[in-house]
């Protein structure tokens, strides 16, 4: 017997596996195989590969949309679960964007946390009293450089120049050194 291929289509997977198996048996010669064989022998072939489908063939990316959830599916792991479950498969340049998209909203939610902290303590002590000794400056004074340097993502700076006068906020720096704070502040604003 002789079986020629006139016609190439796309296929179900599954069907390709299927019709190969039927070719390779029909190729076969023995004289003992029935057609009842034949059929057994290609729909155990058939179930086998149906088995195999639901594993994951390569390292696969799965995404799902209403959560934002990614998951990585190792070669050989069940996806059939997955695919039930909602998810649909990325490619490799889609999973990474996601991940870096994920890790940018990640740092600035911590620039933004960072910020509000440094303007929290800003405005915590603008509820001190305004206080002036013989130099001149107030509280006020130095408050309004400090958040100068703040608003501009500064905090660190600031906290570091609080430090350096033993206090761990504005409002505990003693009036005497409001000169010196001042100057410290403006400096690293850049008035200086």
């Amino acid at each position: 017997m002789k079986i020629e291929v006139t016609h190439v289509i796309k296929a179900d997977p599954q069907l390709i596996s299927l019709f190969s198996a039927v070719l390779s048996v029909l190729s076969t010669p023995t004289e003992n195989l029935s057609i009842t064989d034949a059929v057994n022998l290609t729909s155990n072939i058939a179930s086998t590969e149906k088995e195999d489908s639901t594993k994951a063939t390569k390292r696969t990316y799965l995404f799902h949309a209403e959560s934002g959830a990614v998951i990585v599916v190792n070669k050989g792991e069940e996806l059939a679960s997955h695919f039930e479950q909602g998810l649909d498969e990325i490619t490799k340049a889609e999973y990474d964007r996601i991940q870096a998209e994920k890790q940018a909203r990640i740092e600035k939610a911590k620039q933004e946390a960072e910020s509000k902290s440094g303007v929290d303590e800003v405005q915590e002590d603008a509820e001190q009293t305004s206080e002036t000794e013989d130099h001149g400056i107030t509280i006020e004074m130095v408050r309004a450089e400090a958040t100068k340097l703040t608003s501009n993502g500064r905090q660190a700076d600031f906290k570091a120049i609080l430090t350096s006068f033993d206090a761990p906020k504005l409002s505990d720096v003693p009036n005497e050194k409001y000169p010196d704070l001042l100057a410290a502040i403006k400096e690293a604003v850049g008035e200086a």
